[in-house]
Formats: C-alpha cells, sequence, structure tokens
C-alpha cells in the first residue's frame, strides 16, 4: 500500500523534479517506510511506499529493461509505480515464470505485476485479483497506462493540460494539485460541487476544476502524441433469473472464504476491524479460522468504544471475539480536536466528504495503527448482499407508491431521524418525488434537493438547475428496482464515497485496510443473484445472515443494521456548538456562493431541534476546510524514512 504520482509531457522538454518532489511530499503520508523518484525524458514517476510484502524488495518505481523480455514483445523497457496489493501474485508468477520470465526477488507482488505488464500489456487487468491502482512508463513506444482496480478501493486521478502539452497523475486530488505547473490556479468545479451538494461526493469529477478519476474496472493510456484511449475492463455480471437457491449457500461460503484466505497475506503485523455487525464478525470468524487451519496463532480483532452508549457497539465486538476464539483489544478513541483531525484529512487528500463516518474510521486506524499495519474490515457487505434499509423501501414504494404519496408527511416528526415516524416521512417525501423509481431512490439519499440548492446557492446555482448542469447518474435497465438500486450504488455510491472514504481514513495513518467482501470472485457471485435470494422475504443481508448464522452467536446474526457511526449531530448542539458556528459563518462559503442567511437558518433549526441537519451542516463544515485547503495547499517537505 503506497503513494504514487507522476508527469507526462507531450512537448519533449524534460520533467520537473521540483514539482515531482512536492507531490512525492504531498503522498508520502501513506507510505512513510521508502521514497522514490525517477525521471526519464519526458515521463517522471514518484512513489512513497508503506512495506507490506516482500520487505526487502519492492523498490519503486521498479524498471524493467527490454532486454529480459523472453518472447520478442516490445512491453519494454518498462518502469512502474503502484499502490495496492495483488492477492494472486503467486500464481501470476508461478504462470510468468514459465514463460520464461526471471524474477528476482522472491514474493514481491510489485513485480509480479511489472512482469505481468510486459506479457500481457493492455490485457493484465484481466489477469489480477486485487486492489490496486499503478501507472507503466514504455519507454520504448512512450506511453503511459494507468489503470484501477474493479470496485475502486484504490484511488488514482489525472489532470490534462488545456493545451494539451502534459497529464499530471497521483492517487490524491491534492497529490495532483501539488504537481500543477506554476500559474494553473485550482478552481471550483461546478458540477462536482452541485453533486456534492446532492449526495455528498461529486462521483468520479474531482471538486477541483480539470482534475478527473480513473473510473473503477478502467485503464486509460496516453500514447506518444498526447491522444488517449480508455477501457472498462470489467462489468458486474448480470442477475440471474432463476428462482432456486439449490447449491447457493455452499458457493457462497466457498468463494467468501477463499476471498478471506487470499488476505492474510503479510510479511507484517495483520488483525481485523471488529464492529459487532454481521460483516466484520463473519469476516472476523472466517479469518480466524483460516488461521488455525494454517497453524496461526490467534486473531487480533479491534474495535473502538464511543463515548455516548447509543453508538457503542464494543460489547457485541467483544461477544464475538470470545465466540470465535480472537485476540480482542477494545481501543479507546481519543476525540480530541474534532476540527484539527478533519483539517488534516483535508491537507492530505484535497477533496470533502459530507460522510461524518470519517472521524470514527479515522480514529478506529490511528489507534490500531499503534498494533498492526493491515486490518481485514467488512466493507461492501451491504451493497454486495443487499443490507440498506432502502433496498425493502424501493420494493415497497413499487408496490404501494400510489397508497403513500397520498400520505401527509408533515404529521410525522422528523426531528429524530432514527425513529420510525421519521425513517416513514422520509418514505412519503421519496413516494412524492415522482413515479421514477431513481427519483424516488435519489430522494432517499440526498443532502439537498435541487430547491434547497438553489436556495442556498441562488447566484451560483439558481438559474442553472433547470435544466441541470450535471445530472445525477441514471439506473442500469433492470426490471427489479432493488436490482437497479443495488448496482446504482455499486457503480457510484460504493467506490465514490463509502471507499474514497475507508482509503483516506487509513492512510492517513499509514493502515492498510483489506475488504474480502469486495474480492472479485465474490462481486461475481453476488451480482449474479437475484434479490429475492440475496434478502429471502426481504431481510436485509438474508443470505449472508445464513452464512454467519454457522459462525456467530444466534444473537449477533439477529442483530439490526448500526452504522459506524457518532453522534456528531448532538455535538452540533453542544462541545462543538461554538466552533461550528464560528466556521459556517466565516467568509469561505460566501466565497463559494453560499447564502450567509440560508446558512444561518439550517444551524439555528438544528440548534433548536425544529429539524435535524447533521448530514447537512457535517457537509457545509467540510465545504468550509476545503476551500481554506483550496485557498493554499499546504505541502510538507520530503521526509527521509530514515530520518
Amino acid at each position: 500500500m503506497c503513494g504514487i504520482a507522476g508527469i507526462l509531457r507531450f512537448d519533449d522538454r524534460p520533467v520537473d523534479r521540483d514539482r515531482l518532489g512536492r507531490m512525492l511530499a504531498q503522498v508520502q503520508h501513506r507510505g512513510p517506510d521508502g521514497i522514490g523518484i525517477e525521471a526519464h525524458d519526458r515521463c517522471g514517476l514518484a512513489h512513497a511506499r508503506l512495506s507490506i510484502i516482500d520487505l526487502l524488495s519492492g523498490h519503486q518505481p521498479m524498471q524493467v529493461d527490454e532486454a529480459a523480455a523472453s518472447d520478442g514483445r516490445t512491453h519494454g523497457p518498462l518502469s512502474l509505480v503502484f499502490n495496492g496489493e495483488i492477492y494472486n501474485h503467486r500464481r501470476l508468477r508461478k504462470q510468468l515464470d514459465k514463460r520464461g520470465h526471471a524474477f528476482h526477488s522472491d514474493h514481491s507482488d510489485t513485480e509480479a505485476l511489472l512482469f505481468g505488464y510486459r506479457q500481457w500489456g493492455d490485457e493484465l487487468p484481466k489477469h489480477l485479483h486485487g486492489m490496486f491502482a499503478f501507472a507503466v512508463w514504455n519507454r520504448l513506444d512512450r506511453s503511459l497506462f494507468l489503470c484501477r482496480d474493479r470496485a475502486g478501493k484504490k484511488p488514482l486521478y489525472y489532470w490534462r493540460c488545456p493545451d494539451g502539452r502534459e497529464v499530471v497523475f497521483g492517487s490524491l486530488v491534492a497529490t495532483v494539485v501539488a504537481g500543477l505547473p506554476e500559474g494553473v490556479r485550482p478552481e471550483v468545479d461546478d458540477a462536482a460541487l452541485l453533486n456534492y451538494l446532492r449526495l455528498g461526493y461529486p462521483f468520479a469529477r474531482s471538486m477541483v476544476a480539470g482534475i478527473e478519476e480513473v473510473p473503477p474496472a478502467h485503464w486509460l493510456k496516453f500514447d506518444a502524441d498526447g491522444g488517449m484511449t480508455t477501457r472498462q475492463y470489467w462489468r458486474p455480471p448480470p442477475v440471474s433469473r432463476t428462482s432456486t437457491s439449490l447449491g447457493l449457500f455452499a458457493a457462497m461460503e466457498e468463494v467468501v472464504t477463499e476471498s478471506v484466505h487470499r488476505r492474510l497475506e503479510a510479511d507484517v503485523p495483520l488483525g481485523c476491524f471488529l464492529s459487532g455487525g454481521i460483516d466484520s464478525s463473519l469476516i472476523a470468524a472466517l479469518a480466524q479460522n483460516q488461521l488455525k487451519q494454517l497453524g496461526g496463532g490467534r486473531l487480533k480483532t479491534y474495535s473502538v468504544a464511543m463515548p455516548d452508549l447509543d453508538y457503542d457497539e464494543s460489547r457485541h465486538a467483544n461477544h464475538v471475539a470470545k465466540h470465535i476464539g480472537a485476540d480482542h483489544m477494545v481501543l479507546e478513541t481519543r476525540i480530541g480536536d474534532t476540527f484539527a483531525d478533519l483539517e488534516r484529512l483535508m491537507n492530505v487528500s484535497g477533496e470533502p466528504t459530507a460522510d461524518s463516518s470519517l472521524l470514527p474510521t479515522h480514529w478506529l486506524c490511528k489507534a490500531a495503527r499503534g498494533h498492526v499495519r493491515v486490518a481485514l474490515s467488512g466493507d461492501g457487505g451491504d451493497e454486495m448482499f443487499g443490507g440498506y434499509d432502502r433496498y425493502r423501501a424501493i420494493r415497497l414504494l413499487r408496490r404501494a407508491g400510489g397508497v403513500v404519496r397520498q400520505l401527509p408527511a408533515s404529521l410525522f416528526d422528523e426531528s429524530q431521524p432514527r425513529t420510525k415516524r421519521a425513517r416513514l416521512a422520509r418514505l412519503i417525501h421519496a413516494a412524492q418525488a415522482g413515479p421514477d423509481a431513481d427519483r424516488q431512490y435519489h430522494s432517499m439519499i440526498h443532502l439537498f434537493d435541487d430547491a434547497d440548492i438553489a436556495a442556498l446557492m441562488p447566484d451560483r446555482f439558481g438559474e442553472t438547475l433547470d435544466p441541470p448542469i450535471a445530472a445525477l447518474p441514471g439506473w442500469e435497465d433492470e426490471p427489479d428496482t432493488v436490482h437497479a438500486a443495488m448496482r446504482w450504488d455499486l457503480n457510484h455510491y460504493l467506490p465514490f464515497e463509502l471507499l474514497r472514504k475507508v482509503d483516506r481514513a487509513s492512510m492517513a495513518v499509514a493502515i492498510e485496510v483489506r475488504c474480502p467482501l469486495l474480492d472479485t470472485s465474490v462481486a461475481d457471485l453476488a451480482g449474479h443473484i437475484p434479490p429475492h435470494l440475496l434478502m429471502p422475504r426481504g431481510k436485509p443481508k438474508g443470505l449472508l445472515r445464513q452464512l454467519a448464522a454457522k459462525w456467530l452467536p444466534p444473537e449477533i446474526v439477529g442483530r439490526p443494521k448500526r452504522g459506524f457511526a457518532v453522534p456528531i449531530g448532538t455535538w452540533f448542539r453542544t462541545g462543538l456548538r461554538d466552533a461550528l458556528h464560528d466556521r459556517l459563518t466565516g467568509p469561505e462559503l460566501g466565497e463559494i456562493g453560499c447564502d450567509p442567511n440560508r446558512v444561518r437558518s439550517l444551524f439555528e433549526q438544528h440548534q433548536q431541534r425544529t429539524h435535524d441537519h447533521t448530514h447537512r451542516l457535517f457537509a457545509l463544515l467540510q465545504l468550509v476546510i476545503w476551500r481554506r485547503w483550496l485557498a493554499s495547499p499546504n505541502v510538507p517537505p520530503v521526509r527521509r524514512p530514515d530520518a
């Protein structure tokens, strides 16, 4: 797990090593164990390494020269920078060894990746199981190949100079900003800002104009003349129309167990995050069983004790750990200065997220970093196996939307969002959003609707939302609305919100998080299963719960879903109230185009408890912090790993 960066010029001028150095300094928090820079005429690459596998080898940028090629192919000489883990690297190594590739390391997945590109070229991604973002510079044909994993676990951003002279790429938005040419001033992207306000994330666009993200399951290739080719190398499988579950349980247990097994390889301490929910508990149980079969010791599991009992799940995690025989530790979170943590996360990432679970995720990673460098997690279970209540809601609206639409939402108190009455009000609002399922679904998950946004930013968006300057991505053509909703989350919410959050929260403290439920084989199987089998009788994650029942106590299997959260809304009314007010009433939101009266109204309604604006206020707070960062990006000096 690492950070990567690079610059490619098309005018044959040498790459500015000072710019590469700034990019390396900005991304070094992701890889404190080693740094490397190299420049080949028009292309420069930089790498910061977090050593996980083959600690003595794997220095990057890694090169292989043309003379080492065994089959006459023209994919060389090559240089590579890589962020992630290739879980099938040993199998790839055997295949490549039989084809005559002479490896220098014992078990470097980086070297397997590099030789794999020399062997298969642009077809390499189809051979890979893992989480990855990498770049390959081919000095022979002067092409640059950028690639990202199927689920979008590892980030990769790029910027193309408007005059076509160069491309800048890196692991994070802030990395790319640090490498922009002198005189290029970062500006706000209106379409990205609009979608951030709608849903809390800007999809594949960056909030900085001109910086884009390589989409999940895609590769980009720049040729010697600056032309760009892009391909999608993987798609979720079509859903099966079968109505039988024959053999399904055994198949699912096999692929999930194997995905856990693949992720247990590490040359550094490894553990598992354990919340006490279905997903992380199942992963921990399977990992402990695998370690036992391999003759290993007890799995180290970690949870955090939250200060508010309504949000604390540590007792459930303790119960699971005792049941499976894990060596469990409850880490005390040090809440400290919430704003300082948010500002640091912004400084290293360069982009806001409206998901306040960024904070507990970061605190868990920060506390665990003193014990392990790799942690398994249960991320992806909800998207793969139907874990969200909104999937049941969208099905209900398909069956009884006309009736629900006639109910007056005003009769139900929405000031306490966790109550059944507030959830019913949200269901009514969704039904009233229109007859189309995608509009109803977006109504369930939005932060601000377009009318709210026009009122919040009248000068910026008041006259541009009809027609919208950026339409939300549409649904796939699926007859089952639940499956369409799940696919939408898999394609958008998962990579552009959830996985971004996990990557930023964990890599800010240089801890690698592995997600077995997002393995390719698991995705292929789960994506093929129709919703009525994934969620029998409409029960969220019903099939996954059946598997969990084999490994976990009944009271854990039957627990309702609880998000990993902190009572940030309560904090906004108590200890964080004044600091939040100071930030929301500063100049930053006005500079973006927010109406100060509207912002003040949201703040006061939240304080008076007439409305719960927790998520909206957090989103605006993040915009304040981001705007400050954008005005003066902080690039630290490069640190030598042995300093």
